[in-house]
This record gives C-alpha cells, sequence and structure tokens, in this order.
C-alpha cells in the first residue's frame, strides 16, 4: 500500500487515477472522469445523486447571502466557473481551502482520494445544546473518491468511515467546543460527499459490496481521510 499527499495547487492528479483537482481562486474543483454516484449532505447537490464535478468553496465570512442562500449562491458559482448545476455537488465554508489537504491511498487497483479544509472557529462536541446559527463559519469539508463501482450500502459505509475518521482527527488535535468546553467532535457544520464510478469499466473488477473496517477499502477510506483531516487541522489559521 502507498501513500500521496499533495497541495491543494496540484493541477493533475498523481500517478493513473482517475479524477483531477485545481484551485481556482477560492473554489476547490473535483473534476470526475464521469457520472459518479454521490451521497453526502452537500448544501447543492445532497443527498445520493449522480455528478460530474465536486466544489469546495471558500466563502468571505462577511457573505451573509451565501450564508442565507447556500444553493442559490453555489449554483451561481457552478455556472460562473462552467459546470453545470445539475452535474454539481458543492460545498461550502469560510476555512481557508487553499490550506487544506488531499491524501490518495493505494492498494493494487484499489484507489481512494480524500481531500480535507478545516476550520475550527465552530468547534463543538456532538449532543452539544443546539445554538443559533454561528458567526464564525470554521468548517471541516470533505470530499471522498473511491475508483471502483460500490453498492448504495458501501458509499452509506464510507461515509460514517469519513466521519469517523474526522473525530479522530479532531480529538487528537485536542479541539474543545465552543460551547461546552468538552472535547469537540467536529464542527456545527461540517460536510461530506463521498463519490465512486456508476458503472463498472471492466467485469473482471465488479463491484465492490462491503467497506467495513475489515475490508481493504475500509482500511484505505480511513487511512486517507485521516491523514487529510489532520493535515488540514495542522494548516489552519483560526
Amino acid at each position: 500500500m502507498s501513500a500521496r499527499r499533495a497541495p491543494l495547487m496540484r493541477s493533475r492528479s498523481p500517478g493513473q487515477l482517475p479524477w483531477q483537482w485545481y484551485l481556482r481562486s477560492r473554489t476547490l474543483v473535483i473534476e470526475l472522469p464521469a457520472r459518479y454516484r454521490i451521497l453526502g449532505w452537500a448544501p447543492m447537490g445532497g443527498g445520493l445523486r449522480r455528478a460530474t464535478i465536486i466544489l469546495n468553496h471558500q466563502i468571505a465570512l462577511n457573505d451573509r447571502a451565501a450564508v442565507e442562500s447556500p444553493r442559490a449562491c453555489l449554483a451561481r458559482l457552478a455556472r460562473s466557473l462552467g459546470f453545470r448545476p445539475a452535474d454539481t455537488v458543492a460545498m461550502m465554508t469560510g476555512a481557508n481551502v487553499g490550506r487544506g489537504a488531499c491524501v490518495t491511498m493505494r492498494r493494487r487497483e484499489l484507489a481512494v482520494s480524500a481531500w480535507c479544509s478545516a476550520g475550527c472557529s465552530n468547534a463543538l462536541r456532538v449532543g452539544d445544546r443546539a445554538t443559533a446559527f454561528p458567526q464564525e463559519t470554521g468548517t471541516i469539508n470533505i470530499a471522498l473518491a473511491i475508483n471502483r463501482p460500490v453498492t448504495a450500502a458501501v458509499l452509506a459505509e464510507a461515509l460514517q468511515l469519513a466521519v469517523e475518521a474526522r473525530v479522530l482527527a479532531v480529538q487528537q488535535a485536542f479541539l474543545m467546543s465552543v460551547r461546552s468546553g468538552l472535547s469537540a467532535t467536529g464542527t456545527g457544520t461540517d460536510c461530506i460527499v463521498v463519490a465512486a464510478p456508476d458503472q463498472l469499466v471492466n467485469e473482471r473488477d465488479g463491484i465492490i459490496g462491503y467497506s467495513g473496517k475489515h475490508t481493504v477499502l475500509g482500511e484505505l477510506i480511513g487511512r486517507a481521510v485521516l491523514k487529510a483531516c489532520t493535515i488540514a487541522l495542522n494548516r489552519r489559521r483560526d
């Protein structure tokens, strides 16, 4: 197994990965080679859908229009970058996306890439008392791409593994909730999306049906997300 980590200024993916990524001003753009199935809770394109583009956009901290109407803001952004909103899944954050990280983990023909941007001014612990929407918009956003087709159940479990890895990274960084003062598990506005091919590239590989911690895919997901989150948390300035 090998791991690659890259700053988010790279214009092409390393090796033979099918996707590419780059920064366009304050937006991380991940271009997928075809329509992938994507699961997550992004403000634009959330749920289970098919798309070819994933965006992680850094908003200005005083951008009330983006906060109040995120989908409309992200749809305008997608069009300005030359992408159809219908083909795009998009997240937003107040954190500096240029200080994020990308990590790729491989074993044989299986590869997973994780992109993470991190800001923690809004750090919270799961179960903290509910609050109004925060003035600070530090957020941990994660995008995860798998190079093999998987079942919908695998996408769901991959999402769960990414959450576990984020929690571990946050706790290893000794972040505290701004609400309770206890050990944080994330922020109040974190977002994660997971993508995988919609169709078989060749019949030999087949569709992956499991992604738990006992599987190679589960291992690669956990390692990639944990490392990307750890790097991004160490680079943050909030």
